[in-house]
């Protein structure tokens, strides 16, 4: 009877080790799998170990966290979710319990062994730490009560210390990584996407906290990187890493704070909740960080955290299916945003949120030439202008209502409205990247430098705005610092075609149209049906002397008002200042101008003619901003 009842506890701890990470793992299956009844199996264990079927679970698993805990660099929320332990406070409850010394005063215990056994250095005055496993639990309890006392006194100092260093060290700086969902069902994971963009969004509003985006951070959605290595990527030194877990109506949240150089939890918390009270919890989680990373919070910055989207459900669900399908910026995808968007707002007339999103929907349809020009921005504009009446303080609106004043030249009112934009969400990588292109349109290239710089810092890994930061310092004449950014992200962006278009740019400003006549063939090759790749590459070919070629492209373009960009820069390549100034004249009276024209590198030849000099006058270039 003996060996049998062996025999069953050996494949219990065999069940259960194969299925540690598993919360739900049912004490009826592991009756089934040994082929005993619930009755027998507990008879069997209080004769064998003197305890019940969930007691010598709990206490198998707590075994395997002491050895993680022993063996591995693994957090205490890691360890905890690989011991199918469902928060880490619950774990930090049970091994308490079981062992009489939390996990982390554990592992410092550990930790400070093992220092004293590598410098040989004793102190004769105090008694010898055993280890865990080799005492009776009441001597455990009694033992691990003094270096509990003695792990917090030493804790307490290194938290001032690190309080004390950090305070003066250089601008915090933090990533949140996407939420993991314990179900690939797309309610849930628009729920985690929702709920981390609620929390970046109230950390964004923080002028002193470098806060990365979205863009970047969700690159490492299923990253086997460790948590040191992701943030030396992003050059961040915190990350914040959460999980959401559908339980009927209701969500558990985990969220926790890490500090990356040394892959240690600062805080972390589980929360229980429906949909608007998730929203809420994003919303303590933020102020929580802000104090947890020294920040000084003004009465209006505590109110701004305390605000969420729509108190109704329904009408949240819909946006965030809005927001996924804007992702594509395929026309029919856009449209179908539209849709969702008008549903929110059906079923919350002040979202002010979703007013601000459809608004951008409509930018870019009509800047994509998907929809009638001046229509799709003057709905985008209507949209924009909702958005501010029901939160002046909505970033996206007026940075959407600044992108249509900047294409229509509108410059003053761009500038302007990007700085409100700005102001309200200092952290948006985005507003940042367009408020830079739109500077550099003006001509003012050290501020356009300074903002793409910026939002390069906030966006390190998205390829638009690491092209457009090229960009600038190309345009700007800082060739060295161009081909720079060029070459440190050749490999990152191979075949993204934006990424030799403006490299070709970088060989035009140097005169080098051979090269710059390569790059755009390359560009041609990735996207064939980009019109603006065509002409350009017409161009160098105009300044290599192949005119012939140009010449014979020339007769079969027609002069009418989507052809003017195209046929100015032809003729610029050309050479050929009258019939140049005469498209660039014509476009001006129709809305069609070259992105860029009064830094384009293509019209630097027209500088001096005054014809040029008016035209730059009439769209608002020369204008002191």
């Amino acid at each position: 009877m003996e060996n049998t009842s062996k025999k069953y506890l050996n494949t219990l701890d065999t069940l259960i080790d194969q299925y540690l990470e598993d919360p739900h793992f049912s004490i009826d299956y592991l009756c089934q799998e040994i082929g005993l009844s619930r009755s027998q199996l507990n008879r069997t264990l209080k004769e064998e170990a003197n305890t019940s079927i969930s007691i010598y679970i709990r206490q198998r698993r707590l075994q395997k966290a002491q050895e993680l805990l022993r063996l591995t660099d693994l957090r205490i929320v890691e360890i905890s979710e690989k011991i199918g332990v469902d928060s880490p406070q619950t774990f930090t409850k049970y091994f308490t319990q079981e062992f009489g010394i939390s996990p982390s005063e554990y592992r410092k215990t550990l930790s400070s062994q093992e220092a004293e056994a590598s410098t040989d250095v004793s102190d004769p005055n105090l008694p010898p730490i055993p280890s865990p496993t080799e005492v009776p639990r009441r001597s455990k309890m009694k033992l691990y009560g003094v270096l509990g006392i003695l792990s917090l006194v030493i804790i307490a100092g290194i938290f001032y210390f690190w309080k004390t260093l950090d305070a003066t060290s250089a601008e915090p700086s933090i990533a949140i990584l996407p939420f993991k969902v314990s179900q690939q069902d797309t309610s849930q994971v628009l729920l985690a996407e929702g709920l981390m963009g609620q929390m970046h969004a109230s950390l964004a509003s923080l002028e002193n906290l470098k806060v990365i985006s979205k863009t970047s951070s969700s690159l490492f959605r299923t990253s086997a990187k460790s948590i040191p290595q992701i943030a030396t990527e992003l050059a961040v030194n915190y990350i914040v890493v959460g999980s959401v877990q559908k339980q009927g109506q209701r969500f558990r949240i985990n969220i926790e704070l890490i500090k990356a150089s040394e892959n240690r939890s600062l805080w972390a918390k589980t929360f229980e909740s429906n949909l608007q009270e998730s929203l809420s919890s994003m919303n303590e989680v933020a102020k929580k960080i802000t104090l947890e990373l020294h920040q000084q919070l003004s009465d209006t910055q505590t109110k701004n955290l305390n605000r969420i989207p729509t108190q109704n459900e329904e009408a949240y669900r819909e946006f965030l299916q809005g927001k996924q399908l804007m992702l594509s910026r395929v026309k029919e995808k856009l449209e179908a945003s539209i849709q969702r968007f008008d549903k929110a707002i059906e079923l919350d007339p002040a979202f002010a949120d979703a007013y601000a999103h459809k608004a951008s929907a409509y930018f870019i349809l009509s800047s994509d030439d998907f929809i009638d020009f001046k229509k799709g921005l003057k709905l985008s504009e209507q949209n924009a202008l909702t958005a501010i009446r029901l939160d002046g303080q909505n970033a996206l609106a007026y940075a959407t209502l600044a992108n249509g004043y900047r294409q229509q030249n509108k410059w003053e009112q761009a500038v302007t409205t990007y700085q409100i934009a700005l102001k309200y969400s200092p952290n948006d990588a985005q507003i940042l990247y367009w408020y830079s292109i739109t500077l550099r349109s003006l001509g003012k290239m050290e501020e356009a430098i300074e903002y793409s710089t910026k939002a390069l810092s906030l966006d390190p890994l998205y390829p638009v705005i690491i092209v457009g930061h090229a960009g600038n310092f190309s345009h700007a004449g800082k060739m060295k610092e161009a081909k720079q950014v060029l070459d440190n992200y050749q490999l990152t962006l191979d075949g993204f075609y934006p990424y030799y278009f403006v490299k070709a740019y970088y060989y035009i400003n140097l005169s080098d149209y051979r090269s710059a006549l390569k790059e755009f063939i390359k560009c041609d090759s990735i996207s064939p049906n980009v019109k603006s790749v065509k002409y350009n590459l017409l161009y160098c070919q105009a300044k290599l002397g192949n005119t012939d070629i140009v010449k014979k492209h020339l007769k079969t373009v027609s002069p009418v008002a989507k052809n003017y960009v195209e046929l100015a820069v032809i003729y610029a390549g050309l050479g050929d200042k009258d019939n140049c100034l005469k498209y660039l004249e014509k476009g001006v009276e129709e809305g069609m101008v070259p992105i860029y024209l009064k830094v384009s590198p293509l019209f630097k030849f027209l500088h001096s003619d005054a014809r040029f000099q008016a035209l730059l006058e009439k769209l608002g270039l020369n204008l002191p901003i």
